[in-house]
């Protein structure tokens, strides 16, 4: 019975030590760069993993007011381990909220299944919002581990 309590204790600690499949970050408004440029670090440093990203926002209106109708444009600014560049734009859609009040709506919308970026290593994105930025609550980014290991 002692051996098996051991494997227990061994397995519970194992399962306590995994790493999530998926992180999270988000930036409201008012820590925005100039109010609309929302910037964000991230660890791409597993050379065995492939990551995906989503991006999500909270869209706010007044009483009375309405939503914007097209989609939130984004001007994304990749700045790699060795501080190199890569420039690139990203639709937010409106077409699909993933919630929805009278004053609120919450979007989550998908900028690429697996990034293709070619250093491994600390990646900072500024994400800037080209349209409606003062409908933005703020902006998130969700960060996905795609090797199948936690």
């Amino acid at each position: 019975m002692r051996g098996g309590s051991l494997i227990l204790l061994l397995a519970v600690a194992a399962a306590a030590c995994s790493r999530p499949s998926s992180r999270e970050f988000f930036v409201v408004r008012e820590n925005a760069e100039y109010g609309d440029t929302y910037s964000f670090i991230l660890d791409l440093g597993d050379s065995t993993a492939e990551y995906g990203l989503d991006f999500y926002t909270r869209l706010e209106r007044g009483a009375f007011e309405t939503f914007p109708s097209d989609d939130i444009v984004l001007d994304l600014r990749w700045f790699s381990p060795s501080d190199s560049i890569l420039v690139d734009t990203a639709l937010v859609s409106l077409t699909r909220p993933a919630g929805s009040a009278y004053y609120t709506k919450d979007l989550i919308s998908p900028y690429s299944p697996a990034l293709d970026l070619e250093e491994h290593g600390e990646w900072r994105l500024k994400a800037k919002v080209v349209n409606h930025p003062d409908a933005v609550r703020g902006m998130g980014v969700i960060l996905r581990r795609l090797d199948g290991t936690r």
